[in-house]
């Protein structure tokens, strides 16, 4: 016949195992949440944090090989880069007047008007 010391530490055991797996269980629906949050979460219209940020790549056009123009938004301006393998200069700022429907080529061509200094 088991004693008390013997029966008091299977039953201390038994509800460790049982907290373990009600833990498991609980992270288990967490990651599941998180997972249905990240992949359906912008088709019903739940932003993203990451896409909040104040910082935001628009666009890129290569010019050669490790040589490109990239349009960046930073709070309400886009600026226009010229990114090279040696540097990042900033080729011209535009005021954005909240109109996120623009593509690259619009934004380049608003950038530098026809007719304008070479």
């Amino acid at each position: 016949m088991p004693d008390a010391a013997s029966q008091s530490a299977y039953g201390l055991t038994s509800v460790a195992v049982q907290m373990a797996l009600a833990l498991l269980v609980l992270l288990g629906v967490i990651f599941v949440a998180f997972y249905l949050l990240r992949r359906f979460g912008p088709r019903l219209g739940l932003p993203m944090a990451r896409k909040q940020g104040a910082l935001a790549f628009e666009g890129q056009l290569s010019l050669g090989p490790r040589k490109s123009v990239v349009l960046v938004r930073f709070l309400n301006k886009v600026m226009v880069l010229g990114v090279t393998e040696q540097s990042i200069n900033l080729l011209t700022e535009i005021d954005d007047d909240h109109d996120r429907e623009t593509d690259f080529a619009t934004a380049l061509e608003k950038a530098d008007p026809p007719g304008g200094p070479p």
